[in-house]
């Protein structure tokens, strides 16, 4: 008998924004299916460190934007 396996698969969403104060923001999700608990955490981790080098919280906007 065959069993029924989930597909595995991740959906990122980033939401970025320049606050009033000319700092970059954003905020971030790691939707997860088929992945334990444990490695969907270890992805979500990953997301937010990338999003802080990225878009380090003492680094104003660039003018104009």
């Amino acid at each position: 008998m065959e069993e029924n396996k989930i597909e595995k698969s991740i959906r990122y969403r980033i939401n970025t924004a320049i606050s009033t104060k000319g700092q970059i923001t954003w905020d971030c999700t790691a939707e997860t299916t088929g992945y334990s608990r444990d490695d969907a955490l270890a992805e979500s981790d990953a997301l937010v460190a990338e999003l802080k080098k990225r878009y380090p919280a003492s680094i104003p906007a660039p003018e104009g934007k």
